[in-house]
């Protein structure tokens, strides 16, 4: 919480500092401190709200969205490929929050990182394919995520829609959902992303949800008491 705190009072002193401009300079898009509630699937686990800082945009030659980063290694109008990493923020389990499960210990957020490919689509769309490997030393393995996303503007509002699905390797299940009784297999999520942005002079007001859904094997584990896990998201940010 101190580094999230930190980091959303650094993003929003940054525009009101006047020997910034080298800082800022290669800043992009909405930078910004949000609210985030997090309807966690575990059972005995109410939902969970925090501050966090918030980039839609990116700095120099890193694209920032959220959670996740990525740099171009190749892009030609249709195509591009990246290195990307990002932070499982949607997958943690405290292990003081079930008695029952407690000897099981905590279950981390994960650092990850990997390559992704993709292309534009007709009619607006995009589509990227990544695979994203576990470094921070959590679960230890890796995860194939498949997007189809597409930006549009409705009058000031800039709405960012995004459907995906989730390959989650079996000790990426196991352990976040495994139990000594039960060893899950690999399992498959969808992803539902919807992120709107409203312009105000140079700051913005943002607003979003990101949404999960698994299937059986997350299911129907002793751990968790249904398949989804709902984030939701608001607040203000500054453009650069």
């Amino acid at each position: 919480m101190k580094i999230f705190l930190s980091s959303a009072l650094l993003i929003l002193l940054l525009p009101s500092l006047t020997s910034a401009n080298d800082l800022t300079d290669p800043a992009y898009g909405l930078w910004g401190i949000g609210v985030v509630n997090r309807n966690l699937n575990y059972k005995e686990t109410e939902s969970e709200t925090s501050i966090a800082p918030f980039i839609f945009g990116g700095y120099g030659a890193v694209s920032i969205e959220a959670n996740r980063a990525a740099i171009n290694v190749y892009k030609n109008g249709t195509f591009f490929a990246s290195v990307v990493g990002q932070l499982r923020t949607h997958q943690f389990r405290d292990a003081n929050d079930n008695p029952a499960f407690a000897s099981l210990g905590d279950r981390d957020q994960a650092i990850e990182l990997g390559a992704q490919i993709g292309a534009r689509l007709p009619a607006g769309f995009f589509t990227r394919l990544a695979l994203l490997q576990d470094v921070s030393g959590a679960h230890e393995s890796h995860e194939w995520d498949l997007q189809l996303y597409r930006r549009d503007t409705l009058g000031k509002i800039r709405l960012l829609t995004s459907v995906g699905i989730q390959y989650q390797d079996k000790r990426l299940v196991n352990y976040y959902y495994g139990t000594p009784t039960y060893q899950p297999g690999n399992a498959f999520a969808a992803e539902l992303e919807l992120i709107a942005t409203y312009p105000v002079g140079n700051w913005g007001i943002f607003a979003g949800t990101r949404s999960y859904i698994f299937d059986s094997e997350v299911n129907n584990s002793p751990l968790v008491d249904n398949n989804k896990i709902i984030q939701l998201f608001a607040g203000v940010g500054y453009y650069f």
